[in-house]
């Protein structure tokens, strides 16, 4: 394990985030937007001046084609096949809480193994992301469930679609009562998103017998995190530490 080169890639809503494991070190994790963009293009912007690594672990929640797409140019570059990785029932630890733990996104999945390997009590992890998803795991790493809500872009832009509300762009929110439309659209989304994770927080004292360890992950997690009263903590490798949990037990 310790000679080997091991590409992890975790396929986003949004962007497509990569880092090499060498010697049980992540290489900084480098990020390409890849809505819009042909698999081939897209695996040659991010891997074409890459040796072929040893082996791959591929986490996806973009849709089939792409992750098609992508193993097809691994496969005819490199002679390598990534191994998807998947959520199941139990691992490392972790209890899958969903009824059909297949429908538990990876990327949620991920995030679990990971603070399950550096957290000793109950935790509940925020990925505020185009989605928004909160999952809470009890102490003895089984997890009791999750929420999803749209991510702050999301609430914004479904807002301004769907109302006369004259188009507005991302601004800062400097209180929570705003005095024109831009802030006041900027601060009800990420209020209602700190709101609900508070509340969340409270009742996951209830849920565990003990108060949780609140991390947030994400693109978005400044933002949201300057809007709450609670303590936290902010972590952006967790997915990358989920993926590192996985190639290290698979030898």
């Amino acid at each position: 394990m310790n000679n080997t080169r091991i590409l992890l890639i975790d396929i986003g809503n949004t962007n497509l985030k990569w880092s090499l494991l060498e010697a049980g070190r992540l290489s900084p994790i480098k990020a390409e937007k890849h809505h819009g963009v042909a698999p081939d293009q897209l695996a040659t912007t991010c891997w074409g001046d890459l040796q072929p690594p040893d082996a791959i672990y591929l986490a996806n929640v973009a849709g089939a084609d792409l992750e098609s797409g992508l193993t097809s140019w691994m496969q005819g570059g490199w002679g390598r096949t990534p191994h998807p990785v998947r959520p199941v029932a139990q691992a490392q630890g972790v209890s899958n809480g969903y009824r059909e733990p297949g429908q538990l996104g990876v990327d949620r999945w991920l995030t679990l193994l990971a603070v399950r390997r550096q957290e000793a009590g109950a935790v509940c992890v925020v990925d505020c992301g185009t989605a928004i998803t909160l999952d809470l795991m009890d102490s003895q790493g089984r997890h009791l469930g999750g929420l999803i809500l749209p991510g702050l872009d999301l609430m914004r832009e479904s807002l301004l679609q769907q109302t006369r509300i004259p188009r507005v762009g991302q601004v800062p929110v400097e209180s929570l009562f705003a005095r024109d439309t831009a802030s006041a659209v900027a601060s009800a989304a990420v209020n209602a998103a700190a709101a609900l994770i508070e509340r969340s927080m409270r009742q996951a004292a209830e849920h565990c017998g003990e108060p949780a360890t609140l991390i947030l992950t994400g693109s978005d997690a400044a933002r949201i995190s300057v809007q709450l009263d609670i303590p936290f903590r902010i972590d952006h490798e967790l997915v990358m530490k989920g993926l590192v949990a996985i190639a290290e037990a698979a030898g």
